[in-house]
């Protein structure tokens, strides 16, 4: 069978639709607008949509004082079972919606990343399970900013 370009768009338009009724489209978007906002409360709120978070096993392994903003590491482990997903925010950033990583259920659920901060502030990780949402917070503070 032969794939034409009129072939092409017609299949392309019909994974859109199906796409947009299964509710993916809108989950999609919903983290596209999360990650573009400039304010933490708004992003967060964006990112949960109607879950609600709850204190759970989740590890933040990161310096009490960085001396450079433009290169923090940190690293996340959650021991939650079935963890799905992890979430990076740092509140006073520019655009506190830093990275969500999904995990496969075969692997450990640690995520090691190096991030910039602006200011001293709180790394937040929320972790997505089946039974909701999980989240833990530490302040980080930063002698030098790596955000404009």
């Amino acid at each position: 069978m032969e794939i034409t370009r009129r072939k092409a768009i017609k299949g392309a338009s019909l994974a859109a639709l199906a796409l947009s009724s299964s509710g993916l489209m809108k989950t999609a978007l919903a983290n596209a607008t999360a990650f573009d906002s400039t304010d933490y409360s708004e992003s967060l709120e964006l990112f949960l949509g109607d879950n609600e978070l709850s204190a759970g096993d989740i590890k933040i392994k990161a310096p009490e004082v960085a001396a450079n903003g433009a290169t923090v590491p940190i690293e996340i482990t959650s021991s939650i079972e079935d963890t799905q997903s992890i979430s990076i925010f740092v509140e006073n950033n520019p655009r506190p919606y830093i990275a969500t990583f999904h995990i496969n259920p075969r692997i450990e659920a640690t995520v090691s990343v190096r991030v910039k901060m602006r200011e001293t502030s709180n790394i937040v990780a929320i972790v997505k399970t089946d039974a909701g949402h999980f989240v833990a917070k530490q302040s980080v503070k930063v002698t030098a900013g790596g955000c404009v």
